[in-house]
């Protein structure tokens, strides 16, 4: 009992000094603690490495390493030992909302100072056999850049929520050996609320504390090519520094939503003599499959956004739909004008019927005769998530000398014409033709035979009359046009001749 025993004698002084017998091929571990200020928790800036993977264009995969500093909360493992060991030192743990798994029970609270002093006891011990199986590095090996031994201790879950700074809950998960995978389930939360989960890992880390204890100045001594240099012989004593480094290594948002329904099964049905209304039956559908959501009001945008952020699906991904709680309720949109695409639903909301607790759902429409309408549904789960529409129904009740034809079909969007155009005219930009002396009649040149009887100029055949008066003409020469954006800078080139065309005018 001699643990209890320490918890319950008293100091003469304000500070003490508590002191471990080790290895003697270890340096001895000494903490000096006073009582009314001792530090726990600091923040020291560290070099972070983070391991990303990518998919490549090709579809293979690659890790990219990111560095980059930030500043790590620290605890003094020595200084948070002794908060244990020392009775006039009270630990105080701000950790709201906290779980740790594994901590003891209502039961075991009564023997919690004592079961305190015997855990920090062991562990001090554990420690101390982890630093004695070669995992201090010396000075020598911190200066040839040895790495620190390091081991997780614990991870730590945080959840926040952007619409709250405060911490809304940790969770402790010590890392246990048997401990390969797990799978940590949250029931505390509310739907369609946004959370942020961060992981942290607790490493425990072992550095290496030194300082420099002597000099001894060996004076100067000549070195070949270097000339004479002062030697002198620095003492170095270190001993372990233990540290806890709170390490992010994820973090992602959360929110919890399910799948929206499938469209509702639809049954059109008409009165027997009734020429103004028919009856629209409609029940939730069952399946589960996955398509690309349509759009019909701002509110399914916003839906579908938070569904593929809460899922990690891309923007253009389909979603799934599934019945996976009771459709009751429906959305009815009509319109009396044919519809080119569902937007054209989007202002003519007609009705909404139905419960919650419901699984069908009826009512009239009131229509009139040789007139028709277009009509489609939408199903409405639980969460007030909406359906896919269904196809279009067109519905018609045609009247004919007091007879009576109810028409009922499905509606296919008009096919919109490709109106792409694959070239520009280049008319309005671009317009090349000859000099106007090029284009006058060279009658000296134009020869016309003796034998040859032409009443007028409108006898004269085409291949004898020469144009171009200028010294040099257009009509036997081949000519390059470049053409130069001045947006772009891009370039093309046009090869041309000139070619002549008689309109001959009737007489």
């Amino acid at each position: 009992m001699a643990a209890q025993n320490n918890q319950n004698s008293q100091p003469e002084e304000e500070t003490e000094t508590v002191t471990q017998e080790t290895d003697p091929d270890i340096p001895t571990t000494v903490v000096e603690i006073d009582a009314t200020d001792i530090v726990v928790r600091t923040e020291k800036e560290f070099a972070i490495s983070k391991e990303v993977l990518i998919e490549e264009e090709s579809g293979n995969f690659q890790f990219i390493n990111e560095l980059s500093m930030k500043d790590l909360k620290l605890i003094d493992m020595e200084a948070w030992l002794a908060t244990y060991l020392a009775p006039e030192i009270s630990y105080y743990n701000p950790l709201p909302n906290t779980t740790v798994m594994g901590e003891p029970s209502a039961d075991e609270l009564g023997c919690k100072s004592f079961f305190d002093t015997l855990r920090a006891l062991l562990m001090a011990g554990k420690i101390q056999n982890i630093i004695k199986n070669n995992n201090l590095r010396s000075y020598i090996d911190v200066m040839q850049g040895k790495k620190a031994y390091n081991e997780t201790l614990v991870y730590e879950i945080e959840k926040t929520s952007p619409d709250n700074s405060q911490v809304i809950q940790r969770t402790f998960i010590p890392n246990l050996e048997k401990l390969t995978l797990l799978r940590y389930i949250d029931t505390q939360v509310k739907y369609n609320k946004e959370y942020t989960y961060e992981i942290f890992a607790h490493q425990f880390i072992i550095g290496t504390d030194y300082e420099y204890t002597s000099s001894i100045n060996e004076g100067y001594q000549s070195i070949q090519g270097v000339g004479d240099m002062l030697k002198a012989t620095i003492g170095v004593s270190y001993k372990p520094s233990l540290k806890i480094a709170r390490i992010p290594i994820f973090k992602q948002n959360a929110r919890l939503l399910d799948a929206a329904p499938l469209p509702p099964n639809v049954e059109l049905v008409p009165y027997k003599g009734v020429f103004t209304e028919f009856l629209i039956n409609l029940s939730g559908n069952s399946g589960d499959i996955e398509e690309m959501p349509i759009i019909i009001t701002d509110a399914d945008a916003d839906f579908y956004k938070k569904y593929r952020e809460a899922r990690g699906l891309d923007e253009d991904a389909p979603i799934r739909f599934a019945n996976d709680d009771a459709s009751g309720r429906f959305e009815i949109y009509r319109t009396d004008v044919a519809p080119k695409s569902y937007e054209d639903f989007r202002t003519n909301l007609y009705a909404i019927l139905g419960d919650k607790d419901a699984a069908a759902a009826s009512m009239k429409s009131k229509v009139e005769t040789n007139k028709k309408y277009y009509y489609t549904f939408r199903a409405i789960d639980q969460h007030d998530n909406r359906s896919n529409p269904s196809p279009v129904y067109q519905v018609e009740i045609v009247e004919n000398n007091g007879m009576m034809f109810f028409l009922s079909s499905v509606y296919e969007f008009p096919t919109i014409e490709d109106k792409t155009m694959n070239a520009r005219t280049f008319r309005r930009f671009l317009k090349i033709n000859p000099n106007m002396i090029q284009s006058l009649v060279n009658v000296e040149d134009t020869s016309i035979e003796s034998d040859m009887v032409i009443a007028s100029a409108f006898d004269i055949p085409d291949s004898i009359v020469t144009l171009g008066k200028a010294e040099q003409d257009v009509w036997t020469k081949n000519f390059k046009l470049r053409v130069t954006s001045k947006h772009t800078g891009r370039k093309f080139d046009i090869n041309l001749t000139c070619k002549t065309q008689y309109n001959r005018r009737d007489k």
